[in-house]
């Protein structure tokens, strides 16, 4: 009489991820993809059309590898007589990978871009016939495909590394939400009542996306004052002095930046409390809206949402406000640098110039007094 109902929806099922058996061709170029273009080229893609996630991308596996793990913490924590550190357990699980893409963007920070303006000046110095250096049409090929291969492999190491950078943030991410989620079914009675679900949405939809900016953008801490090196080396072998200038110029911008965010970090721990307070406050009128809505208490509960919106948007402002001197100094701060550059480099020279004309002007008097002292006979 009734029909069984399937333990599984067919329609549901989803194909196997083709980046799973993917080569190293295919991973580079993206060309795994290329079937889901052909059928969204097609038709419009739907749910279905999507993917099976890949292993290391499961909420499941990576919980269970991340829960495993802080206890593991946990009781080495209990053994040296410290504190339990997540960061500790995050590096363990996620430290070589990291690691070894933090090598490979390293790579094409300091060896790619800094032998592209290399490649470009030998290029230049074949259409320069006056130049010091002239090279012939062979040097030339060499350098033109030189350039090419080095623009074509930077791109592809910079998109690969930052997907792959990503991925780890994403993994993080998902890692700590599980944890998250596991942690708030089993809390206890008093722990719920210093907790809101409010809170516990904002931790997850929230906070821990930093993980996905910061792990783009880590690896220059240690990439940046080796790049900061080889930049000095290659303008002292051009410039000579004034690229100290320059370099001191731009770094004299560094401290700035570091206290500016500094205060970003302390902005974000205001606007997380302030959220977490608004959230809170929000929850609770939601539970008693029978009895505002009774009393008619509408307006003044309106005011305290408003006032807590009011002293979050303040700490947003704030934020904000840095936020626009830090993007402004990605622009500002080279250009600066470049300038100050240019400019000691033309007063030195001028300078040097102007010495090397007064010691030849002094040799020409002293020739002449000398020749005239010892052979007094001989006019000009």
């Amino acid at each position: 009489m009734y029909s069984e109902i399937p333990t599984t929806d067919k329609k549901g099922e989803r194909d196997r991820n083709p980046r799973s058996n993917a080569n190293i061709f295919e991973i580079f170029t993206f060309s795994w993809l290329l079937n889901l273009f052909k059928t969204g080229q097609k038709r419009d893609l739907e749910s279905n059309d999507l993917y099976d996630p890949l292993n290391d991308h499961k909420s499941s596996l990576l919980g269970f590898e991340i829960e495993r793990r802080w206890k593991i913490e946990i009781a080495n924590a209990k053994n040296t007589n410290r504190e339990p550190s997540l960061s500790r357990v995050l590096v363990r699980m996620f430290g070589g990978s990291f690691f070894y893409y933090g090598i490979i963007q390293m790579f094409f920070e300091t060896v790619l871009r800094m032998t592209q303006p290399l490649l470009i000046g030998g290029l230049l110095a074949y259409f320069n016939h006056g130049g010091p250096n002239i090279i012939d049409s062979k040097h030339a090929y060499m350098y033109a495909s030189g350039l090419l291969l080095n623009m074509l492999a930077n791109i592809v190491l910079y998109h690969y590394s930052q997907l792959e950078l990503g991925h780890i943030g994403m993994k993080i991410r998902v890692a700590c939400c599980s944890t998250i989620y596991k942690k708030a079914l089993t809390l206890s009675t008093t722990s719920l009542c210093e907790t809101t679900v409010g809170q516990v949405v904002n931790l997850i939809s929230n906070d821990v996306n930093r993980f996905d900016i910061a792990l783009r953008f880590i690896q220059f801490l240690w990439i940046g004052p080796l790049q900061t090196i080889l930049v000095t080396y290659f303008l002292w072998q051009e410039i000579g002095v004034s690229s100290i200038v320059g370099v001191t110029v731009f770094l004299a911008f560094v401290p700035l930046q570091g206290w500016l965010g500094k205060m970003t970090s302390d902005y974000r721990s205001k606007i997380a409390s302030r959220t977490d307070e608004r959230v809170r406050l929000m929850n609770e009128i939601i539970s008693g809206i029978r009895v505002i809505k009774m009393y008619t208490w509408e307006k003044p509960f309106a005011l305290l949402v408003q006032y807590a919106r009011k002293m979050e948007i303040e700490q947003i402002r704030g934020t904000s406000w840095i936020r626009v001197f830090l993007q402004s100094f990605r622009l500002f701060n080279f250009r600066f640098a470049l300038f100050i550059s240019i400019l000691s480099y033309v007063l030195l020279g001028n300078s040097i110039n102007t010495q090397q004309v007064n010691i030849q002007v002094e040799n020409t008097y002293y020739k002449q007094a000398w020749h005239k002292n010892y052979f007094p006979c001989v006019t000009d």
